[in-house]
């Protein structure tokens, strides 16, 4: 069985899990999110919860999750998500395999449907294996033109005008970032998902 069988495996099971317990149809789920992502949903979600008062907030994360488990997971519980999803992915991405990332995120957007809301930050991280992440934050930008459903949130350029929040890693950011990121996803999920 492969690395990424085994991820989704992962992912599938631990998603019946939150199906079980959280799912809601999508005519009643206009205040409900899915916060599914990475390391930074991680750091993220003390906040999040706490910037939405009357959402109810169900969490996925997976430190290491690719943009291709995230698609996974929502192409295993389409029909029960609920009404607006935000999306961490693509930070441990292989930024040389734009057209994977694009694929992945097309999916997404695809299988949540015209009724929800995608919400995914662009991505910060310092260039890997010699290639930037701008390739992946261009695919992004396309997705969003074809699909109206996905809100893209400015990351990148919210960090540019700050990079005191940045760690010496260039992908994680202080609390001062969390809560920013955090008040700039509430912000798109009251504003343009309704």
């Amino acid at each position: 069985m492969t690395l990424v069988r085994i991820a989704i495996a992962t992912l599938t099971a631990a998603a019946l899990t939150w199906t079980a317990a959280t799912a809601a149809p999508v005519a009643g789920a206009q205040h409900t999110v899915l916060d599914l992502g990475d390391s930074l949903s991680v750091g993220t979600a003390p906040y999040l919860a706490a910037r939405l008062p009357g959402y109810r907030v169900a969490r996925f994360h997976d430190v290491g999750l690719h943009a291709y488990d995230a698609a996974a997971y929502v192409s295993a519980h389409g029909s029960s998500l609920p009404g607006n999803l935000v999306v961490s992915a693509g930070t441990n991405d292989d930024p040389r395999i734009v057209s994977t990332f694009w694929r992945a995120a097309s999916t997404i957007v695809r299988l949540a449907g015209p009724h929800r809301c995608v919400v995914w930050p662009t991505i910060v991280r310092p260039p890997a294996i010699g290639t930037s992440y701008d390739g992946l934050n261009r695919a992004l930008t396309r997705v969003a033109a074809r699909y109206p459903s996905l809100v893209v949130v400015d990351w990148v350029g919210m960090v540019a005008q700050n990079p005191q929040w940045l760690a010496t890693d260039g992908v994680h950011v202080n609390v001062a970032g969390y809560r920013a990121r955090a008040t700039a996803i509430a912000a798109a999920i009251r504003n343009r998902c309704g």
